[in-house]
């Protein structure tokens, strides 16, 4: 219809959305993500950080909903759902041991009360690594439970950090006392500490710079969801530019793996508001070619049947599902395989 489109739906995106791009800059017009939404933000966050000359380390999000712990009495909410973990107490803060000792300690305290990986988490940031060439450092994601203070350093390549080079997206869960604020949705990025006397300036009035100060990070504690979408009418509409960019390519695929062994004739149902798939988790992994029928988009494989069983931990393949009747987003996503993998 030739007209802009804004992409509200990280699912489809995730699926097919450089293929939409694409289309739309063929018939002169554009399609974009939503400021409000993590994706544009983060993309425009990294985009920034990158016109100042600065080498961005890791870019990413907080969880969607902090981890508000009260230490005199143990208990921990996050996203209305309270309980008692009175080890997490120890972990608070460092008291000289590693970052990345206390991450784990903090994970171990948590246990199986709280979920630390999420399909939505991982699907966003699919889609700043299609724009901006960042690549997960794990597939599922390192995901640490963090304060503030510690992000520049854990979600580093440095000696305490968590990351095996520059150039990665990852996501950590934000722990706070409950008079702290929310970094609940925030993005950042971790910049290299180039210039070790700027940071230290930038350290004394308070900016989240590295105990060795080699590294800092650089956020923006909001998600303020519909109310800024405003801003991306305007880019769009009133300027031609989409928050995608110019090089917006399938660069990473989020892909639907077993958790569980599934049987043949399983219905993938997406379901809840998360858009989840039972015993289905997902990871970013290299994007490739339906036709090398080795992975499948997670959103391409939700609400379609399993023609045969999967076991836990493999890769649900297209071979795997029962297709039936052929989908919008099944053409979608073989349009952007011809467009971008024909070669």
């Amino acid at each position: 219809a030739r007209r802009h489109v804004l992409l509200v739906t990280k699912e489809t995106d995730s699926v097919a959305g450089p293929a939409l791009a694409h289309m739309a800059r063929a018939a002169g017009v554009g399609v974009t993500p939503v400021d409000g939404d993590q994706p544009s933000l983060l993309i425009d966050l990294v985009t920034w950080g990158r016109t100042l000359g600065f080498e961005i380390i890791s870019a990413g999000k907080s969880s969607e909903y902090d981890f508000v712990f009260e230490r005199s009495s143990g208990r921990v909410t996050s996203n209305g759902v309270a309980a008692d973990l009175p080890d997490l107490a120890a972990w608070w803060a460092p008291r000289g041991r590693s970052l990345r000792a206390v991450a784990a300690g903090r994970a171990a305290a948590l246990g199986t009360q709280y979920r630390l990986r999420a399909v939505p988490d991982l699907c966003e940031m699919t889609l700043v690594a299609n724009a901006c060439g960042l690549a997960a450092d794990a597939p599922p994601f390192h995901a640490p439970v963090a304060r503030i203070p510690e992000v520049a350093a854990l979600l580093s390549d440095g000696p305490d950090g968590l990351l095996s080079g520059a150039g990665r997206l990852d996501v950590f869960h934000h722990l706070r006392a409950p008079d702290e604020a929310s970094f609940a949705g925030g993005v950042f990025i971790v910049v290299r500490s180039q210039d070790r006397a700027s940071w230290r300036v930038l350290a004394e009035k308070g900016h989240a710079v590295s105990a060795d100060g080699a590294s800092a990070m650089i956020y923006l504690p909001r998600h303020l969801l519909g109310l800024e979408a405003a801003t991306s009418v305007l880019d769009l509409a009133g300027l031609g530019q989409s928050a995608y960019g110019s090089d917006y390519a399938p660069r990473c695929d989020l892909v639907a793996v077993a958790t569980r062994d599934l049987a043949a004739g399983e219905w993938l149902e997406a379901k809840g508001h998360h858009h989840t798939i039972d015993g289905v988790g997902a990871e970013m992994r290299p994007a490739a070619p339906l036709s090398r029928d080795e992975t499948t988009p997670y959103y391409l494989a939700a609400n379609r049947r399993l023609g045969r069983p999967v076991a836990a931990g493999a890769a649900i393949r297209p071979s795997d599902l029962d297709w039936g009747a052929q989908a919008a987003l099944l053409d979608l996503r073989r349009r952007q395989d011809v467009l971008f993998f024909a070669a």
